[in-house]
């Protein structure tokens, strides 16, 4: 079509879900890859940022890894185009570390986030608050069954990263970052090692 303006991103985003312990993604993690890969061919993405650590007790592998090996596998996208942000235990880290790799590339404003349908209104909330306002951030979900129970844990998550960054602003990376290592229960100690 004559005059079609195509989106430009800096770089696509994918959040992991579940994977087995061999490393094979789940039907979720599946479907964000799906939808990342075909907006990075669509669109002309330069880059794909994966996301997740080793997680499970029984596999050393990490999701990002996982994930990683499934974008190879589609032939669409190259290897030197994609980055892994292989310390996020959640989606606040997969923002702030994606946000590590993303600030060491100056040019890099436009991100688009892939992840599930039910997670896009918290995931847009915490990519927001922590990329602040230097950023576009745009969140795209791939298309799951819903439930009640997912519809409520995502509010009971939300209103908890409300709380633990409470007081800090926007795009403080130092200031998120400290307060994920004292009061976020993934990095701070009590649930996984602390940070």
């Amino acid at each position: 079509m004559e005059n079609e303006v195509k989106v430009t991103y800096s770089a696509i985003i994918v959040l992991g879900n579940l994977m087995t312990k061999e490393g094979v993604l789940n039907g979720e993690s599946t479907a964000r890859m799906d939808v990342a890969i075909d907006h990075f061919f669509r669109y002309s993405v330069p880059f794909l940022i994966t996301c997740g650590w080793a997680y499970r007790d029984d596999s050393e592998i990490q999701i990002s890894e996982a994930m990683y090996q499934y974008a190879i596998a589609s032939e669409q996208v190259p290897a030197n185009s994609i980055l892994k942000a292989n310390e996020s235990r959640d989606t606040v880290g997969d923002a702030i570390f994606s946000k590590q790799i993303v600030a060491s590339n100056s040019s890099w404003n436009k991100f688009l986030i892939v992840t599930s349908d039910y997670h896009v209104d918290r995931t847009r909330e915490i990519f927001n608050f922590i990329y602040g306002n230097n950023y576009t951030i745009e969140v795209v979900g791939a298309i799951t069954s819903q439930t009640p129970q997912q519809t409520a844990s995502e509010s009971k998550s939300l209103l908890a990263f409300r709380d633990t960054f409470d007081g800090i602003l926007s795009g403080d990376d130092e200031a998120i970052y400290r307060r994920l290592g004292e009061e976020h229960p993934f990095y701070n100690g009590v649930i996984h090692p602390q940070i």
